[in-house]
């Protein structure tokens, strides 16, 4: 089931978080993101009601219609990995993003990333440039892509 995010669910992101970056966001720093105004968020539960996938997105369209959103955050619990949730959660957060008055949603992953790459380029999201040494790695920096999407009706460059 996916569904927005509720206070309920900061700890399990937490969680997800912190097995997936090296530097996570915090229950508090998804409390301090989640308040505010721009904020919507999604989580994809598995059987169970577990939340296992999610995705954080700050808006200006939200406010005022015409904005151009970010994907903040988004996350699959290592033990729901390669199973399509990321894509199903996407997909579905996507076009609600893009109806809330966004007209692109932009991101940063990092080059090294290649599953979330294909994962991107697989929803429409096409690179427009790069941040180098964006991300802190145990080895040291690496880049970061800039992706944006755009819905067909306004192109995808």
């Amino acid at each position: 089931m996916i569904r927005e995010i509720d206070a309920i669910d900061l700890d399990a992101i937490a969680d997800i978080e912190a097995g997936a970056f090296v530097r996570p966001l915090t229950v508090g720093d998804l409390t301090a993101l989640c308040a505010r105004p721009a904020f919507r968020g999604f989580v994809l539960e598995a059987d169970g009601g577990v939340v296992v996938s999610y995705a954080l997105f700050l808006n200006a369209g939200f406010l005022t219609a015409g904005g151009a959103a970010d994907l903040v955050s988004t996350g699959t619990a290592a033990t729901a990995r390669r199973r399509g949730f990321a894509a199903r959660l996407l997909t579905h957060s996507l076009p609600r993003i893009i109806a809330a008055g966004a007209t692109e949603i932009t991101l940063e992953v990092a080059v090294d990333n290649n599953a979330a790459l294909a994962l991107y380029a697989g929803l429409g999201f096409r690179e427009v440039g790069r941040r180098a040494g964006y991300y802190q790695r145990p080895g040291g920096r690496v880049d970061a892509l800039v992706m944006r999407y755009r819905p067909v009706s306004q192109g995808t460059a």
